[in-house]
This record gives C-alpha cells, sequence and structure tokens, in this order.
C-alpha cells in the first residue's frame, strides 16, 4: 500500500515544528491533498491543530501507549491519505536509557517514513553544517531528507546556510524569515487548544500561505510519495516492554466504528473546537479499523456518556474508536452547558482537559450536578482521568487559592499549583478489582497536571503508580463502580481492559461485594 508520508522533526523543543507541520498540513490540504496528522507522543493539544488544518480528527503515534498495535493503527487510518507526522522534542530524545525508545526518530523507522529535520537558525551559519551532519550520521538506518530552516534573519543568512550544508546533499526545502515566525498561544500545560480565544480566524490561511511561499512543497510532495509501501507484515514490530526499563519525563507531551454505533445528538450550545471528536463511519477519511474489533462488527447497547466540552476535551481518537468497535454508543455531554445527564446511560467517561479555567460556570452548573450525584448513586460505571478526576471531588481551588464548589462524588479536595505535580509515562497496576480488571492488571500511562488531589487518608488509591520498574506512589480514588485518577490511558493499545468495563455493565457486581475486595500493597511486589 503506497502512503505519501513524512515525519517533521526538531533538533530540540521549540524549533519550531509545531508550527511548521501545522503549516505543511494546512498547505497541502489546500491543494487538495486528503491530509491526515499525526503526533508523536501522547499530547492531546497539537493534534487539535492538525485537526483545524486538515478537516480530520489529529491521531498520536505513542509507543508506550499503543505497543505493537501501533504500526497497524497507522497503516489504517493514514490508508488513502497523504501523511504528516509532528515529531515530538528533539529527533532522537526518547525514554532515557532506552536508546531511543518512543523518540521521532523511533517512530519514523517504525512507520518506515522518511524525515524533514526544522533548525531554528535564529543564531547560526556555518555551524548548521556540524549540526545536520551530526544528526544525519548518528542513526544510519534514519531517512534524513530535507532541511527546513526556521527563523532566518536575512538573505544573507540564508545564503550562509545553504552554503553550508550543499555538500552533505540533503536538500534544503525552506527558509522561514524571522519576522514571518507564527507563534502560537500557550498556557501551563502548552498551546491553547483550538476553538479558544487567542487564535485568529485566518491563522492557518496565513500559515499555510507561508508555506507556500517559503518551502517548496513540491519537493516536500515528491519526497512523501517516495516512502517506502506501507503493510502491515514489513512493519518492524512493535511492543511497549522494550522500554519499560527507562521510562522518564521526556516522552510527555512537550510546549508536547460505524456511524450507526454513535449518539447523534450533540453536545448542547457547544461548537467543537476541532472536527468531531466522535468516530465516523468506517467507510470515512481517517477511520481506522480499531484495536480488538472483531469481524462481525461491534456490538450494540452499552451507552457510554461521554463529557464533552470547552472544559473536558482530552480524548485519544484511536481510543474512542476502540470504544465504538467494542459495543459502546458515545453519546456527548456537556458538564458546562447540559442541565442533566443524557437519558438511559450506562456509564460515564470523563476525561481530561481544562476545567480549572471554567471553575465559575461548572461551579454554579447547579442542576448537572445534581443530575451527575443521582447517576453515582446508581452503582453504574464511572470513569475518570486527570480534569474529570478533579472534577468529581468536593471543590477545586484555582491559582488563586479560591475554592469552587463541585460533584462531591469524590470525598477529596483538588488544588491548582504553580509547579507540576505529575508528569512522565507510567505504568499502573490496580490497587483492587475494579470493572476496568481484577487486582494487578498492569497498564501503559502518562500523567501531565499541575493540580493535586488530595484524598482522606485510608481510601482505596486506584492505581500504584511505577517509575522504571521503582514504585513511585499511590494515585485516584476507586470504589464501587467509580474510578478515577490522573493517569491517562490509550484504550486503543490495552483494549482487554474494554472487555472487563463490557462484562461489568452486562453483569455488574453488588457495590457491598466489590468494596469488600481488600487494596493491594503493589509497591512491595
Amino acid at each position: 500500500m503506497r502512503i505519501p508520508r513524512i515525519v517533521v522533526a526538531g533538533t530540540h523543543s521549540g524549533a519550531g515544528k509545531t508550527t511548521l507541520a501545522t503549516g505543511i498540513m494546512a498547505a497541502l490540504a489546500s491543494r487538495g491533498r486528503p491530509v491526515q496528522g499525526y503526533k508523536v507522543g501522547p499530547d492531546y493539544i497539537d493534534p487539535s491543530y492538525h485537526a483545524a488544518a486538515t478537516g480530520r480528527p489529529g491521531r498520536n503515534l505513542d509507543r508506550w501507549l499503543l505497543g505493537s498495535e501501533l504500526p497497524r493503527l497507522f497503516i489504517r487510518s493514514a490508508a488513502g491519505s497523504w501523511a504528516v507526522v509532528e515529531g515530538v522534542m528533539g529527533l532522537f530524545d526518547g525514554m532515557s536509557g532506552s536508546k531511543g525508545f518512543g523518540s521521532t526518530a523511533d517512530i519514523a523507522k517504525l512507520i518506515k517514513a522518511p524525515v524533514v529535520l526544522v533548525i531554528d537558525a535564529v543564531s547560526l551559519a556555518q555551524s548548521a553544517a556540524a549540526l545536520l551532519f551530526g544528526f544525519d550520521r548518528y542513526d544510519p538506518d534514519l531517512r534524513l531528507q530535507g532541511v527546513i530552516f526556521n527563523r532566518v534573519k536575512s538573505a544573507a543568512q540564508e545564503s550562509m546556510l545553504r552554503e553550508a550544508i550543499r555538500e552533505q546533499g540533503i536538500p534544503v526545502l525552506g527558509c522561514i524569515p524571522q519576522e514571518d515566525r507564527v507563534r502560537l498561544p500557550e498556557r501551563h500545560l502548552g498551546l491553547v487548544p483550538v476553538g479558544e480565544e487567542g487564535l485568529a480566524p485566518d491563522y492557518l490561511e496565513r500559515l499555510a500561505a507561508r508555506m507556500e511561499k517559503y518551502v517548496d512543497l513540491s519537493l516536500v510532495e515528491d519526497i512523501m510519495q517516495g516512502a517506502p509501501p506501507a503493510e502491515e507484515d514489513a512493519m518492524p514490530e512493535a511492543t511497549a516492554a522494550a522500554g519499560a526499563a527507562g521510562m522518564s519525563e521526556a516522552g510527555v507531551s512537550e510546549t508536547d466504528v460505524s456511524e450507526a454505533s454513535m449518539s447523534g445528538a450533540g453536545v448542547s450550545a457547544v461548537s467543537a473546537p476541532f472536527p468531531s471528536v466522535f468516530p465516523a463511519s468506517a467507510s470515512s477519511p481517517g477511520a481506522a479499523s480499531p484495536a480488538g474489533a472483531s469481524g462481525s462488527g461491534p456490538k450494540r447497547g452499552i451507552r457510554l456518556g461521554l463529557a464533552w466540552d470547552e472544559a473536558f476535551l482530552f480524548y485519544y481518537r484511536d481510543a474512542l474508536e476502540t470504544l465504538a468497535a467494542k459495543g459502546f454508543e458515545l453519546v456527548p455531554f456537556s458538564p458546562l452547558h447540559d442541565t442533566a445527564l443524557p437519558p438511559k446511560l450506562d456509564g460515564l467517561f470523563l476525561g481530561g482537559g481544562f476545567p480549572e479555567l471554567h471553575l465559575s460556570q461548572l461551579s454554579l452548573n447547579h442542576a448537572f450536578l445534581r443530575s451527575l450525584r443521582t447517576f453515582a448513586q446508581s452503582e453504574k460505571p464511572i470513569y475518570a482521568e486527570c480534569g474529570g478526576y478533579m472534577y468529581l471531588g468536593r471543590g477545586i481551588r484555582d491559582f488563586q487559592g479560591k475554592r469552587f464548589p463541585l460533584a462531591g462524588v469524590i470525598p477529596a479536595e483538588a488544588e491548582m499549583t504553580p509547579h507540576l505535580q505529575g508528569m512522565g509515562y507510567r505504568e499502573g497496576r490496580l490497587a483492587l478489582d475494579t470493572f476496568l480488571g481484577p487486582i494487578g492488571t498492569v497498564v501503559h500511562g502518562h500523567e501531565f497536571h499541575y493540580s493535586r488531589v488530595l484524598p482522606p487518608s485510608g481510601e482505596a488509591p486506584a492505581w500504584q503508580l511505577y517509575k522504571s520498574g521503582s514504585f513511585l506512589r499511590s494515585d485516584g480514588y476507586a470504589r464501587g463502580s467509580l474510578f478515577a485518577s490522573y493517569l491517562h490511558l490509550n484504550f486503543a493499545g490495552q483494549p482487554e481492559i474494554l472487555d472487563h468495563w463490557l462484562n461489568y455493565s452486562q453483569h455488574p457486581v453488588p457495590s457491598g461485594r466489590q468494596e469488600s475486595s481488600k487494596a493491594a500493597d503493589l509497591s512491595r511486589v
């Protein structure tokens, strides 16, 4: 199968690869190319820019989270499109002690894609040759096919840069003038998601025009079309286990299905900040065959409410498609705008996002909070990650220390802090029997948060978290059919979790029996 593809990498964080990768996507799309955007690593926000530029939901390529499913998911989601992959951090930066496991270079080799290197040239001239020489020869298995110089100060500097690397035989695909550098809005978790104030309406049009002006897009297209055929059985084996010995903070985001199974209802009063998060039909552009899908098609009947609005928007596209393939009907609701949960739900999924930026509105939506509390008494599964975990507590204190009362489903308080409280890939082990699996079940996830939740002592945690094989801490809250924590998962990489969830929904365990299960002290395992 021919999939034109390219990886846009950087020498380091801040080189400009997010802007340039998004710009290339927008420019190719304006040329009529069906573009599918990807982000290396677990980042939720960059894919929102990719989606806005391409008209297709952005996707992630994360070896720790997706494991052996990654090549298959890439090929099936990229089929029929031109795939542009934005890297993470520097080209070779991966998990510590793992020889680049999960790095941009690692993913590029895994999907057999040519690489374009973005170099911040603001203070460079002839030294660019030494820099490019090292990146080109560091890994002989990598296909470095071009370079783009960013923040070039003058025509004279551009001439020096081009002359400096001429003998290396790597084409210069573009030189972006410093005055034309387009900055993306940022805040405490990185970039501001598309759809919020701060991004001009014509930003993508201007960005695409700059790429047309300063980048040789025809040569970029030639490089993409020169990528080798993509066949699942010809891809290198991708496993997450190889990186387990060296997990570090480095891999985390930088400043990083049938339509019949979907609910037709939209989120009240909410305009999604990028193309619908809900899986489209299998025949639609960019639709992948999800992990764990059977040939007979998905089951029906498990209505899963999905929090989706400006405060809760961190979901992986592949994870949602896997949910749908497993038989979950995704039903959107908005804690910000709705006055009640949708009817006849069998469970809830509250993902991460930015509840801390909408605390007043969330706290004042008393009708919805009452609806949520009533649902929590039904013993139907509630699964929450990060921002959703915080929202389920008694209240959140913002960055200024002001407290906003919230759901009170979890007997705990959350507070925002000025410093990162958790960032990195984690191995999670279930601390007790839950609807996600039996005690000791192992998952791969990640965390990235400035907040902390202070649960009461003696309550059972959801996970025992490990880093680099060593116990890190307990995390989250699990009781009965409620499961909430800071750990983000991608169900596409571990679909068996959803089998347990489905089985629980079809054969629920009385809360008394489940709560009697003794929580494990896995820190000594």
